[in-house]
């Protein structure tokens, strides 16, 4: 008995070591990249499509086929089920659907479309300004005569061009082109980067198990986590602003009390569904950096430890082009559109804040809230330059490997000096850069212009513009 047990943990133990080689380390006799031959899971259906789960994900040391299933059931699934919440993805495979089920899943997405449309409107009607709350010189108590709504429309600051319609076309745009990007082209670049990371993660160079999946994981999830108190933070500043006194709804002044509840709860809704879509494109563009971040240092670390061949480590690296080609050219135009959004609100709120508005001089801050409402839109603004400015510097680093790769002989003593040689160009030229607004983003860039800010806010300061 003692032997059989012996032979099975052998075979056990031989079986994870193939998947190892297979989905890891690289079969450098097959002369292909090791990411290639990873086996797929599916995401759609309740099974795992890699084979029998022999170890638990919940234990420190995972197979492969657990750490794909760790992947799929603590990260993947969730965050797709998100996506599909707000109609960025179809409720289910339209290949395996029923036409009811396909129906529905389309319905969703226009009902979404539809709330938001709706919102943009309501905060016209309501003269609810993203940037600052509910802007009125006055709240009158009734409006009975044609004069009064004349007056009316008189104290409801904002120019609609640049308040209203502009940032509206902006911000739908911005979803519909997000809508197009995760259900229409149906492309899974998100599971494909996440489990060929979780992958890379799951083993030391040494072949030896690691516990990096799981801290990868908490790093993914510090992200989701962050976007979701954003939104109800947003949420809650948005509550606030309509206690404080009364809200007119243009065109429907004379509305009984039970409409203008109705008008105010919609409100809220869809100005909910408006944060939600846009933290969930930007959560998704800080998802993917962090990914391909951490695919860059695990393939680094995997040929400076020499468990992978230089050849092999140069096809993943032409692979890694293309998850970056997708971050830059795919993804990062749907986070320009809402920056741009975001950041046109954040300056506007914050000149308001600093009494540099020429009309609106009467409108009173909300103490507090007010400020809480620019730190949003500043922390939407600022979250994504970051994270690509992070991007940017560990491809920055991956450029100096060849560099490191001289100074390990003892290592690397079974490397020919030409391989050694064609690493040293072949990184020396990589030219990877994370880019938002078609632009390299650098963290030396960020330093230069929050230093011309201060500058600037100093000057405005002692020039008695901030009095």
């Amino acid at each position: 008995m003692a032997n059989k047990g012996n032979n099975v943990n052998f075979l056990i133990g031989r079986a994870a070591s193939d998947l190892l080689d297979n989905h890891v380390l690289g079969n450098e006799k097959l002369g292909v990249p090791a990411m290639e031959r990873s086996v797929r899971s599916s995401v759609d259906g309740n099974s795992v499509d890699i084979g029998e789960i022999t170890e638990s994900p919940e234990t420190d040391y995972m197979s492969t086929s657990a750490i794909l299933h760790y992947c799929k059931s603590k990260i993947l699934v969730p965050y797709l089920k998100l996506l599909t919440v707000m109609g960025l993805r179809p409720v289910a495979d339209n290949s395996n659907s029923s036409s009811y089920v396909i129906y529905f899943s389309h319905f969703h997405s226009a009902q979404v479309a539809v709330l938001m449309s709706l919102g943009y409107v309501l905060q016209y009607m309501a003269c609810f300004r993203r940037d600052r709350g509910f802007c009125y010189k006055l709240v009158p108590l009734a409006l009975t005569s044609s004069l009064e709504y004349d007056a009316y429309r008189q104290v409801c600051y904002g120019n609609v061009t640049f308040t209203y319609i502009g940032p509206s076309i902006l911000h739908f745009v911005g979803f519909l082109y997000a809508l197009y990007l995760f259900r229409i082209s149906d492309n899974e670049q998100l599971q494909n980067l996440m489990e060929r990371v979780f992958l890379l993660s799951s083993y030391t160079p040494q072949g030896t198990p690691t516990t990096k999946p799981k801290r990868l994981l908490r790093m993914l999830w510090f992200f989701i986590l962050l976007s979701v108190l954003w939104m109800c933070v947003s949420l809650c500043s948005v509550n606030l602003m309509m206690a404080r006194g009364t809200i007119m709804f243009r065109w429907m002044e004379n509305s009984s009390n039970e409409v203008l509840l109705v008008l105010k709860i919609l409100l809220v809704i869809c100005t909910l569904i408006h944060d939600m879509v846009q933290a969930t494109v930007i959560t998704s563009y800080c998802l993917q950096a962090q990914l391909l971040q951490a695919h860059l240092m695990f393939l680094k670390e995997r040929l400076l430890n020499h468990t992978i061949s230089p050849l092999n480590w140069m096809r993943e690296i032409s692979e890694f082009r293309k998850l970056l080609k997708y971050l830059n050219d795919d993804l990062a135009p749907a986070v320009c559109l809402f920056t741009i959004v975001n950041a046109s609100w954040a300056i506007s709120g914050i000149m308001w804040l600093l009494d540099l508005d020429k009309v609106d001089t009467e409108t009173e801050p909300i103490a507090g809230i007010s400020i809480l409402n620019q730190l949003l839109w500043i922390s939407a603004v600022v979250v994504p330059f970051i994270q690509a400015a992070r991007l940017s510097a560990e491809c920055r680093r991956t450029q100096s490997i060849g560099h490191e790769l001289c100074v390990r002989p003892f290592l690397h003593q079974d490397t020919s000096q030409e391989d050694i040689t064609t690493v040293l160009a072949y990184a020396t030229s990589l030219k990877l850069r994370a880019k938002l607004f078609c632009y390299p983003i650098a963290a030396r860039y960020i330093c230069l212009v929050l230093t011309f800010t201060l500058i600037i806010l100093f000057a405005l300061g002692m020039c008695h513009y901030l009095q």
